[in-house]
């Protein structure tokens, strides 16, 4: 056998049967699997299994295994664990209506709550950026949310039929997907961290759906697939149109590594899509106040036939109208692969909200939305520094603060022991309003660091943290 590459521990080819299984449900790899870390030796795997369910743990890449949690129930669940995006040691499951939780990746479990009303659990998912917040779908009754990790809970969505799966995209904050087999099918979207939802149209009504997942790169790119009927759907305008594509059998799942790389789990096998465009890929998208004007910046990743695009606005106020106004167009760079990054001036009037999408036209006339971004142009009463987020974060996070009025700022970031790291502004001019700053912090270690700003009559420091 060849020599693992530089920094990646190789994994013995021999695997050892997990003991007394007869199916897996899931496996977690510790760290997220990470291949740089010695760590991704550790895994836990959730079985069906006899005299009962179980989940085992190995530290050694699968050749041996050890019960990490014995008589559980997983027969009726979909995906019976799901890891804390932030913390790669913390683990949650379901077992019936017990809720628990491991602290240190499968060693030791403990019952979190035993809430009345759930059914049979089928998925447990939590927010990347409010890791407080979990959500659960069950067979039969509905989605339940915990706001307090898990200790007290409440249904927020009722349905007769089953929520086979939720996906809370690390790259949308508050937004979450689940899909529906039975009870009418559909595909749900909540926006508020799953206090509410809506049926979303298209292709997707009225099918018993099963697996979900969003593009990490562009959270307008939705996969969906279909359990009863060998449909997988594919959206790229947040679901206001679909493409159906057919693959035989029933979906047990979907993975969307980006828009070219989507994978498909079929009951007859495992499937790629043979992708038949490179679509306009559009990785960021943010809008910032800035003294008198509004700031658009987004960037592509690759380009083909791109035309270019046209910009739209709209109040909040006005939501109910339904109207966006065409307000520019921004010439594209056609076909490549390069990275390609775009900028817009905006002078709307002050003291209202907006928000703001991208139309993306090809040259054959064909178009794509964006997912849209909102701002707030009133002029805060007093200064603030935010919270950055995300945090944690890796390795780039936004620092966000407001003026009352114009006036010279600092904001540099310190070491837990007070030393200097990066200066982010350095006694410069900045009009009144809401101001974001984004910081890259891919040359420091992880850690606890501190941002502080300071003005001639106002200072504050808050803290972050930087998790490789």
């Amino acid at each position: 056998a060849s020599a693992a590459p530089p920094g990646v521990v190789a994994i013995p080819h021999t695997r050892t049967p997990i003991p007394t299984s007869t199916r897996i449900k899931n496996i977690i790899l510790k760290n997220g699997g990470n291949p740089s870390q010695r760590a991704n030796q550790e895994m836990i795997v959730a079985v069906e299994s006899s005299p009962s369910d179980r989940i085992y743990k190995s530290t050694d890449g699968g050749a041996s295994w050890y019960i990490s949690l014995n008589n559980a129930t997983f027969s009726f669940f979909g995906i019976p664990m799901t890891p804390d995006p932030n913390r790669f040691d913390t683990v949650y499951t379901m077992t019936n209506n017990i809720f628990m939780r491991t602290v240190d990746f499968g060693e030791n479990w403990t019952t979190l709550s035993t809430p009345s009303g759930f059914a049979t659990p089928c998925d447990i998912e939590v927010f990347p950026d409010s890791v407080n917040i979990i959500l659960a779908g069950d067979n039969t009754t509905g989605i339940y949310r915990s706001t307090d990790y898990g200790v007290t809970w409440a249904r927020v969505y009722q349905t007769s039929g089953e929520i086979p799966t939720i996906a809370t995209p690390a790259n949308s904050p508050g937004v979450a997907y689940a899909t529906k087999w039975g009870g009418g099918g559909g595909f749900l979207r909540s926006t508020n961290y799953g206090l509410t939802w809506s049926e979303l149209p298209g292709s997707v009504v009225g099918q018993s759906n099963w697996g979900v997942d969003v593009a990490p790169e562009n959270p307008a790119y939705i996969v969906v697939g279909r359990y009863s009927g060998s449909n997988v759907y594919i959206s790229r305008n947040t679901g206001q149109s679909w493409i159906t594509t057919t693959l035989p059998s029933s979906n047990y799942s979907v993975v969307v590594v980006d828009t070219l790389t989507i994978f498909a789990a079929q009951s007859g096998g495992f499937y790629k899509l043979r992708v038949p465009y490179i679509p306009v890929e559009l990785s960021s998208f943010s809008a910032n106040v800035t003294g008198s004007h509004v700031r658009l910046d987004w960037t592509t990743a690759t380009e083909l036939n791109n035309s270019g695009f046209e910009i739209h606005r709209r109040e909040l106020q006005k939501l109910s109208e339904g109207e966006w106004e065409v307000i520019a167009f921004v010439d594209g760079n056609g076909t490549t692969t390069e990275k390609n990054e775009y900028s817009f001036v905006d002078y709307p009037k002050f003291g209202t909200s907006y928000q703001y999408r991208l139309k993306q036209i090809d040259f054959d006339g064909t178009y794509e939305f964006s997912s849209f971004v909102e701002v707030d142009t009133d002029i805060p009463s007093e200064y603030a520094l935010h919270q950055n987020y995300p945090n944690p974060f890796n390795p780039e996070t936004i620092l966000s603060f407001s003026l009352p009025s114009e006036i010279n700022v600092s904001l540099k970031v310190y070491d837990i022991l007070g030393n200097e790291v990066a200066s982010l502004i350095n006694n410069e001019l900045y009009q009144a309003g809401n101001h974001r700053i984004s910081f890259n912090a891919v040359n420091l270690a992880s850690g606890m660091y501190i941002y502080k700003i300071s003005t001639a009559n106002f200072t504050a420091a808050k803290r972050m943290l930087l998790m490789k």
